[in-house]
């Protein structure tokens, strides 16, 4: 490759790539495959593939080794990715795609955009403050999406990056790294605060000021009078003034106990006073929003000092349905009749507020999510009058090239699917008279936008088989994959992290489950283990718990399970069944033959006396579109989601019969079938 060539040979692609000057791309999206960013200036493509290259980028290719000062041990040699599976740069800890910089003998790799940041060697930071030599880096570019080490706030501008400490990221801001190691201070008059990191003696169960805010970064200390005081301390004003409240905040240079009356929960350290409303409150307490909307609720939520009596006599928080203390502030919705409150600390959880503040409490942001004519996702092209009802009878759907025609009766084959829910089909429901797509009533009147308790931002509706990723999406609630329609974000935030399918987005944020006698609310960051399937629920999923103390939640895997189903080899319905106090004798599946927990949840049909596991008589997958395909890397060719019943042929993997849904290869004289969970191993 030489300068500014016509056409390239690179090894980041098996086709030529073409030298484009300076012109536009036919796709706003079209990006780098080297650095991830959007394509600007001379640069060269396969235009068949979709396959850019900055022309800085592709040159890089002319001298494929470095020795770079992140990494002075050996050379690092230029690769299209990570040369392994689960991959990540040792300079942002992200494993998203693009060149890397990959030395073999230490596994160390560096994202193509960190390896050109432009840094040095910093020689101006105590060694008491970090063990090891830290790298002045004068932009980042946002590389890193971690926090300052000093005070613990979102990094930005020139930072100090440390490159030793992988089990523990450190960074500072420009500003923390040249901190005066030693202050005078009103808190201490009569000595020098020294900065010093946390000091390490602090244990677990530590109940000083600085364990009760979690507090990690680098403090001003003075060991006489042990105090301690965190960046923001040191830099606290004496007098702040809010759009939230009408007379100034001053602080009080002594630190005292005190019960905060802006959020009920009690503080050790210098409170801010308003001396016309007698009020005293923590210092975070004073930059909390005035009026929010959470996702929890459908009108906007105003926090309030005081709350009217009601007619029980106590107030219960609609979030964690714990009492509210009447005494201190609390979020409160003012329209009538509506009784809904929340705790001061309950309702700004970042999982189901985005951050919005409204200055008036107006509901305009509501109007987004009403089920209206204009939110539906249909245009009605016939209606017939019902009794006093119209009713739409024929509807031209956004996500179907034809026409549908509502079907109240009628013959229906036995594998016919609802393509948004994926279900069998049932009255009343679409149907295209062309091709085989039906779509229940319900489903296909689905809003194109709602608000939902499961997440902070408004979400679309989007028809998943239009644009799956190797055929098939995965449902975040779940975990199962599936066609059809669902639910997701499309904030630059969430945008690839929330999808929802529509059978998990139909639960709302209370459930009433007869596996308990205790009604269920839904959690967020609520990590525990599932009372149903026993399996770990992680900090960031979404459970629902039992609020009596009876250490019971279901993960949404195990709610979203039917509580009845049919099973083919048997005539009656079959029960979900909670626990299994029979004879250990019987504790098998009477159709894998294979031996079940009987502390694990499982299909009972009374009648034959037949037990089955849940995978068994579900399926899996269970909403994945008959006839659809997938990809595997076990095999070449596309795979097709077939249902066998008879003469089920033997798993390629694992040797079991394929009965039920599995794939297959439709390619003549195949002969490749292979079970759902068999597709990866």
């Amino acid at each position: 490759m030489k300068g500014e060539d016509m056409e390239i040979h690179h090894f980041s692609h098996h086709h030529p790539l073409v030298f484009m000057q300076d012109q536009g791309f036919a796709s706003e999206a079209a990006s780098c495959f080297g650095c991830g960013r959007s394509l600007e200036g001379s640069s060269y493509g396969c235009t068949e593939c979709r396959h850019f290259l900055h022309k800085e980028c592709a040159e890089l290719a002319l001298a494929p080794e470095i020795d770079h000062h992140f990494h002075s041990q050996h050379h690092s040699t230029l690769l299209p990715g990570f040369p392994y599976r689960g991959g990540f740069c040792d300079f942002c800890y992200s494993g998203s795609a693009g060149f890397v910089y990959h030395c073999a003998s230490c596994r160390f790799d560096l994202h193509v955009n960190c390896a050109l940041l432009q840094s040095s060697i910093a020689a101006n930071v105590p060694s008491y403050l970090h063990q090891h030599p830290l790298f002045f880096l004068e932009n980042h570019n946002k590389e890193i999406k971690r926090d300052c080490s000093g005070c613990t706030k979102p990094l930005s501008g020139p930072i100090y990056h440390c490159g030793d400490c992988s089990s523990k990221f450190f960074n500072l801001h420009k500003e923390c790294a040249e901190l005066p190691l030693e202050i005078k201070h009103s808190y201490d008059p009569k000595h020098p605060l020294t900065l010093l990191p946390i000091p390490p003696t602090h244990h677990h169960d530590c109940s000083c000021y600085l364990c009760k805010i979690q507090w990690e970064g680098f403090v001003y200390s003075c060991s006489i009078c042990k105090l301690e005081l965190t960046l923001d301390d040191v830099i606290t004003p004496p007098k702040i003034t809010t759009a939230s409240h009408k007379h100034p905040w001053k602080l009080l240079l002594r630190q005292m106990s005190f019960i905060c009356d802006f959020c009920g929960i009690a503080g050790d350290h210098n409170p801010y006073l308003c001396t016309k409303c007698n009020l005293v409150v923590h210092k975070k307490c004073i930059s909390m929003p005035r009026s929010i909307m959470i996702t929890r609720h459908h009108h906007i939520i105003s926090h309030s000092y005081s709350l009217p009596q009601n007619e029980v006599g106590y107030w219960i928080c609609r979030i964690c349905y714990e009492d509210v203390d009447t005494r201190y502030g609390s979020y409160y919705c003012s329209a009538s009749d509506c009784n809904y409150i929340a705790h001061v600390y309950c309702a700004p959880n970042k999982a189901i507020w985005d951050g919005t503040i409204f200055l008036e409490d107006n509901d305009e942001s509501c109007n987004v999510t009403q089920h209206t004519s204009s939110n539906l996702i249909i245009e009605v092209v016939e209606q017939t009058c019902i009794g006093e009802q119209m009713v739409a009878t024929g509807i031209k759907h956004e996500y179907h090239d034809h026409n549908l025609r509502l079907t109240f009766s009628g013959d229906i084959e036995d594998d016919s699917q609802c393509d948004g829910c994926m279900r069998p089909i049932a009255t009343h429901f679409y149907s295209c008279h062309q091709c085989k797509f039906f779509l229940h009533k319900d489903c296909a009147e689905l809003p194109r936008v709602k608000r939902h308790p499961f997440h902070k931002h408004v979400l679309t509706l989007t028809n998943s088989s239009l644009s799956p990723v190797d055929g098939y999406s995965i449902c975040y609630g779940c975990s199962r994959p599936y066609n059809g329609f669902s639910y997701r974000c499309y904030n630059e935030e969430g945008k690839s992290h929330f999808n929802w399918d529509i059978r998990c987005i139909s639960l709302s944020d209370t459930l009433e489950h007869p596996c308990h006698e205790h009604s269920l609310f839904l959690a967020h960051n609520f990590p525990t283990k599932c009372s149903g399937c026993h399996s770990e629920i992680s900090r960031d999923c979404i459970a629902y718990r039992c609020m009596k103390r009876c250490d019971f939640t279901l993960d949404i895997r195990c709610v979203a399970l039917p509580l009845t189903t049919w099973y083919k080899y048997d005539r009656h319905p079959l029960t979900l069944t909670y626990s299994d106090d029979s004879s250990p004798s019987q504790h098998y599946c009477d159709l894998c033959e294979n031996e079940r927990n009987p502390d694990d949840w499982f299909y009972y049909c009374a009648d034959c006396d037949n037990s089955l596991h849940s995978i068994c008589t579900l399926g899996h997958p269970q909403f994945m579109k008959l006839g659809s395909e997938v990809k595997s890397a076990r095999h070449p060719h596309p795979l097709t989601v077939v249902k066998n019943i008879w003469n089920c042929p033997p798993c390629k993997v694992c040797g079991n019969l394929c009965n039920g849904t599995t794939l297959e290869c439709k390619e003549s004289e195949c002969n490749f079938t292979i079970h759902w969970w068999c597709r990866l191993q």
